[in-house]
């Protein structure tokens, strides 16, 4: 499931890192892993409780939901993290995964701390556990609206969305996606995907070759994400 890097990665690349004292810093990763993401690993599953957290600094994770007597592949990604923040971060407060897979869209890189490691933290660090709490209150808000999107917006508007904040997570890394993993994070049929992809991209909103979407225009991807 996990690859470990053989070059270093960046603290200040993720952004919830960022906002930590160099010393705080310094104890949160003092024995972090430095994984490499690869679209498809499962990081952590619903059945089993989360002993890491990983904070991303290129790719994106998606919080994913399935039913317990359904195949992975009949679920519904409900939130999209990528370098501002972090998964599994409820493991600080000694909580496990819940109902979410931790599923990896698009590839890059992350710490992977222990879950003892954080608690021992926020244990110490008042200021840590306000702004983990901030955070993890934020995640809240956009599993929400994500929920509301599947039950009220046609695939049109929700791909729409889907592509910003793909795009959003990962920053000027190019966006590799394909038709098949789109459709799997939306809970829809991958033939759904490519009819309004084929659309978009002759409106000119996107276009895609080879797994690598380019948004073309953003201001009408928003309109159709907002409608």
């Amino acid at each position: 499931w996990q690859t470990l890097l053989t070059v270093a990665v960046q603290p200040s690349k993720n952004s919830l890192i960022a906002q930590l004292t160099h010393a705080d810093q310094a104890m949160l990763l003092r024995n972090a892993q430095e994984i490499k993401l690869q679209p498809g690993d499962v990081l952590a599953c619903s059945s089993a409780k989360t002993s890491s957290i990983y904070f991303p600094v290129g790719g994106s994770i998606a919080l994913y939901v399935a039913g317990l007597s359904q195949p992975s592949s009949a679920g519904l990604a409900v939130g999209l993290i990528g370098s501002e923040g972090a998964v599994g971060l409820q493991a600080a407060l000694g909580l496990g995964a819940g109902h979410f897979q931790l599923l990896v869209q698009s590839a890059g890189a992350a710490y992977a701390v222990k879950a003892l490691t954080a608690q021992r933290l926020i244990r110490n660090r008042q200021r840590v556990l306000l702004m983990f709490s901030r955070y993890l209150w934020s995640m809240y808000e956009s599993v929400v609206d994500l929920a509301l999107r599947a039950h009220t917006q046609d695939t049109y508007a929700r791909l729409a969305h889907w592509l910003l904040i793909s795009k959003k997570c990962c920053g000027h890394a190019p966006l590799r996606l394909t038709h098949e993993r789109i459709a799997k994070m939306l809970g829809v049929r991958r033939s759904s995907i490519s009819l309004v992809a084929h659309d978009m991209k002759l409106k000119r909103y996107i276009n895609y070759s080879r797994g690598t979407v380019v948004l073309l225009n953003i201001s009408a991807l928003e309109a159709l994400a907002n409608r």
